[in-house]
């Protein structure tokens, strides 16, 4: 059984999540407008005619929707069948809520791993969104700041053991380098991209200075004349602009403390034919 296919959402807790939301679209181009969720749009790696999608959502700290678990950070998975995927992992002895919600832009259904996170696992109808799916694309491409998600980082007390339990129960085989879901760009679909879902100790001063347990990766354009404007735009940058042989990296502070890294990866070469 393929179980997870795609990064789906990326949500965390904020105490002003308005505020950040405003942002996260002035400083970063994230087209919020009224709401408090931005979904950033792909093609399926192995088919480039099927239409995909990955939400960013801020929620207020008092919200309930990631309960049971603690945590600050809940990850959406994207899957095929979720009804057969519940009923395999419950027999697997995971924590699966029994609560599923059905929409017309997908259903729903929520386990708990290891260590206390909540995980939102979609089985999508992306045709259920509507037209909400072309005002996204054209808000992203107008923007033209940051154009996806390159990646989710959190930590972990014990990383073998929630790295061997992810790749036993969601098929997601990360390793101390991550794991990479890989999709095709929504406009060119000659032109392939990844989004990085990785594991790191808790002792890792990699997240540093910020003392959350997650940090996000974005993709953007044209990474050195970006951070000259938002250094000029007041926001907190951490150390200098890295460059390495897959792309280059900054890193930004959000006004909660939330880091953030920013990556301009290198060119993807286009499919050989297309």
């Amino acid at each position: 059984m393929k179980r997870v296919t795609g990064l789906g959402g990326i949500f965390f807790k904020a105490n002003d999540p308005n505020m950040l939301a405003k942002w996260y679209e002035d400083h970063l181009g994230i087209g919020f407008g009224k709401n408090l969720y931005f979904s950033f749009n792909w093609c399926e790696n192995n088919s480039a005619s099927t239409p995909a999608s990955t939400s960013f959502g801020i929620f207020a700290d008092q919200s309930d929707y990631f309960d049971p678990s603690k945590k600050q950070l809940m990850l959406n998975l994207r899957v095929n069948n979720l009804e057969e995927l519940l009923k395999v992992l419950k027999q697997e002895g995971v924590t699966v809520q029994d609560k599923t919600d059905k929409y017309a832009y997908g259903n729903f259904g929520w386990i708990i791993d290891p260590e206390g996170n909540k995980i939102e696992l979609w089985e999508p109808i992306e045709s259920g969104f509507g037209e909400e799916e072309k005002i996204t694309v054209e808000r992203m491409t107008s923007l033209n700041r940051v154009t996806g998600i390159g990646g989710i980082f959190f930590k972990s007390k014990n990383q073998p053991e929630l790295m061997e339990w992810y790749k036993k129960h969601l098929g997601i085989n990360v390793t101390e380098w991550g794991y990479n879901f890989e999709w095709k760009d929504y406009i060119d679909k000659s032109k392939k991209g990844s989004t990085v879902f990785s594991i790191f100790k808790d002792t890792t001063k990699y997240l540093e200075p910020s003392q959350k347990e997650f940090m996000i990766n974005f993709r953007v354009k044209n990474l050195e004349a970006l951070m000259n404007t938002l250094k000029k735009e007041g926001v907190q940058t951490v150390g200098d602009l890295e460059k390495s042989d897959y792309g280059n990296f900054a890193r930004i502070m959000d006004p909660e403390g939330n880091k953030i890294e920013l990556w301009e990866p290198v060119d993807e070469k286009p499919e050989a034919g297309s």
